[in-house]
């Protein structure tokens, strides 16, 4: 008899335990299905790929730069006084400190590589941003016995009143120093600020042009693009047209990575980067601050910082 008891007892447990867990799921079954359901809705899944798995975007965006300028008028005096100061400073020691050591000891084996060369001056040639921060360009004027002046050419980085880097671009010969910033003309409208609003633009007009990958064919189908833009169309059908060959259907695989400053010629410089799955171009969109528009849209990177 007891050993029938214990039996009956163990049964009873076992069927209290299955009543209480069933019990439990009847009341948070539907808690778990919403649960399920949110997960599910929860999850971001590309529309491209739901509706064609062989039309996905190629390309991210490049990290574009602020496009908030602050006062340009300001930047340019900041601009010309780190000139001003680095040829006071090279006048009186003749060191070239804004330049690493190793930079000023390359620089000046090439300029004292014949007795007669030497530096006589510093020049701005622009300034503005890009992803590494504020910068002004600088020519070191070489002079010798002939009439020719070289031209070797820096990028350099600046916060506040210091220096704080400086990248070698090129050299450049030619018969007068250059110098593309003018201390006593008026800034005006930078455009700066205009540029991203121009580049929606850029891309609306290209998209509902249907000129996107393999429909762009010809810089010349762009003519009338460029036109309505208000750009000039010999300066310009070519970028547009790389642009939209090598653009994802949403012309969305661009960013702003730079501008510059100068005042021969007047212009505000804006630069594009655009990367595919392989490949990285950049653009020029140039704003003509005499006639406060944007007038160029150009491939490759235009700058006076080639210019002679």
């Amino acid at each position: 008899m007891k050993k029938l008891n214990k039996k009956y007892i163990k049964w009873l447990v076992l069927l209290g335990l299955v009543i209480l867990i069933s019990i439990a799921y009847g009341f948070n079954i539907y808690n778990i299905k919403n649960k399920t359901v949110d997960k599910i809705s929860s999850m971001s899944i590309p529309f491209s790929l739901i509706v064609n798995p062989n039309n996905i975007d190629e390309g991210i965006a490049p990290k574009s730069i602020s496009l908030k300028t602050g006062d340009m008028e300001k930047t340019k005096l900041k601009a010309i006084s780190l000139v001003s100061t680095i040829n006071d400073n090279y006048q009186n020691t003749k060191q070239l400190d804004f330049l690493s050591n190793d930079q000023e000891k390359e620089l000046l084996n090439k300029v004292h590589k014949e007795p007669h060369r030497y530096i006589y001056g510093i020049t701005l040639l622009n300034f503005g941003r890009d992803n590494h921060g504020n910068f002004i360009t600088v020519s070191c004027n070489r002079y010798d016995d002939t009439k020719n002046i070289v031209s070797y050419r820096y990028r350099l980085y600046y916060k506040e009143d210091n220096i704080t880097s400086a990248k070698y671009l090129n050299t450049k010969t030619n018969k007068f120093p250059p110098k593309f910033v003018i201390e006593d003309t008026t800034l005006g409208n930078s455009g700066i600020d205009q540029a991203k609003s121009f580049m929606e633009r850029v891309k609306t007009t290209i998209i509902n042009s249907n000129l996107t990958m393999t429909n762009a064919t010809d810089p010349g189908d762009f003519n009338q693009l460029s036109i309505n833009l208000g750009l000039n169309p010999d300066d310009s059908n070519n970028g547009l047209y790389n642009l939209a060959r090598n653009s994802n259907s949403r012309v969305t695989n661009f960013g702003i990575v730079g501008y510059q400053l100068s005042d021969v010629p007047r212009y505000s410089r804006v630069y594009l980067k655009q990367r595919t799955k392989d490949t990285s171009y950049y653009y020029t969109l140039t704003f003509n601050r005499n006639s406060n528009k944007f007038v160029k849209f150009q491939r490759g990177i235009i700058s006076t910082d080639t210019k002679n």
